[in-house]
């Protein structure tokens, strides 16, 4: 009789556990770098990485305000960026990897960045809104987002990217995951797809395919968050604010983009909370 009180009482405590921390804590498996923008990670002009080994550096003045989950940068549209590094070897990985964001802006018509980076030859990356490049001149296409990631060649660097209109542009907080699934067979080109989450939905899949002795290689210059920087002159300056920002050295999956979606605990929080973050921060130590 004893023994299935001591039972019942267990799955109550462990039922009550799960119901409080279910949405609580952020996918970890393959995650690389994650900037939280709160206020106790950002130390003058350094952004920490709290998970990886990529501080960002914050060019101009962008503030700390409250933000989705815990606080976020608000960028001005002019000068504010932040320079996350070359990311070691992550552009090797851009091939099955994913970007993730909240942003909130009511920006329609400037053409802005979000994340890019672009050297003088492959790889280059990034995701845009309002805007496509098309021979080195920008056209403005309202409400639309870009994301492109290049494939180089021993003769030339092939383009993989799609664009799409979306809804983001009314002032709210919007969650964005880019995912990319892609395999390169040596010498015989490749094919795969890329998936864009909006607010936890899937909606805009797309499928490539390229031709040619191909490779994923590191990025040669910068990552930079909320404008592009080509050549060594930053453009397309993002208006509005940007928040948790993560990457991940493989494609989520659809029930992970949704479980980081409904996550409203700020990282600090989360690590004290969930046994799978603090173990994996254990074992990085």
């Amino acid at each position: 009789m004893k023994s299935g009180i001591y039972f019942m009482t267990f799955a109550i405590i462990i039922g009550i556990f799960s119901l409080n921390t279910a949405h609580a804590s952020i996918v970890t498996d393959g995650l690389v770098s994650y900037w939280t923008f709160d206020k106790g990670y950002i130390i003058k002009k350094t952004a920490k990485d709290v998970w990886g080994d990529n501080d960002g550096t914050i060019s101009g003045n962008p503030k700390v305000v409250p933000g989705k989950v815990g606080e976020a940068l608000e960028f001005d549209g002019s000068g504010d960026l932040v320079n996350l590094t070359t990311l070691g070897d992550f552009g090797r990985q851009i091939g099955t990897a994913s970007f993730e964001a909240w942003i909130k802006t009511s920006n329609t018509t400037r053409w802005m960045t979000l994340i890019n980076t672009h050297g003088a030859e492959c790889p280059y990356w990034g995701i845009e809104f309002n805007g496509k490049n098309k021979k080195d001149r920008f056209e403005i296409i309202e409400r639309t987002l870009w994301y492109y990631f290049s494939v180089g060649g021993p003769r030339s660097c092939g383009t993989v990217g799609s664009g799409r209109s979306v809804g983001i542009f009314d002032g709210e907080w919007h969650h964005i995951v880019y995912t990319s699934d892609y395999a390169i067979a040596e010498g015989a080109g490749g094919s795969g797809k890329k998936v864009m989450y909006i607010d936890g939905a899937s909606g805009y899949p797309d499928n490539h395919s390229f031709s040619g002795n191909r490779a994923f290689s590191p990025f040669t210059a910068p990552v930079t968050l909320g404008a592009r920087k080509f050549p060594g002159k930053s453009q397309g300056h993002f208006m509005g604010m940007i928040d948790e920002v993560r990457l991940y050295a493989r494609p989520l999956t659809a029930a992970e983009v949704y479980q980081n979606f409904v996550s409203t605990q700020p990282y600090n929080v989360v690590s004290k909370g969930k046994l799978s973050t603090v173990w994996a921060t254990l074992k990085r130590k």
